[in-house]
């Protein structure tokens, strides 16, 4: 390789891990804290669950207000338990029923497709 593109490589390495901070809290939505209870009709969207990522290590479950202002539920409290309890009979209820239609959709898009040409 050239060293001229090598050294550009190498410069752009240490800028990108410069970059990177060391600290990934301050990416997480929920960093100041979770409401302790809030009355159902104030709930005008959510439970919106945010899964650990690259970003962020923890899972995060917010809602958006009817005062259109997002508020985090603790995870390990009793309202964020079952919110993750539902969450997990939904995937477990969909991909149950999507591993059997799957079959029948792709069949039928596929005739669809080869009917179209």
């Amino acid at each position: 390789m050239n060293p001229a593109v090598v050294t550009f490589l190498s410069c752009l390495l240490v800028l990108c891990v410069r970059g990177q901070s060391d600290n990934r809290s301050e990416s997480c939505k929920c960093s100041n804290g979770f409401i302790g209870r809030i009355i159902p009709k104030h709930i005008r969207a959510g439970p919106f669950i945010h899964e650990p990522s690259v970003f962020c290590s923890r899972t995060e479950i917010t809602l958006i207000t009817t005062a259109n202002m997002e508020k985090c539920v603790n995870p390990q409290s009793p309202l964020g338990k079952l919110i993750l309890n539902n969450n997990q009979k939904k995937k477990a209820a969909v991909s149950a029923t999507t591993t059997s239609g799957q079959t029948n959709t792709v069949s039928s898009s596929s005739l669809k497709t080869t009917s179209k040409l």
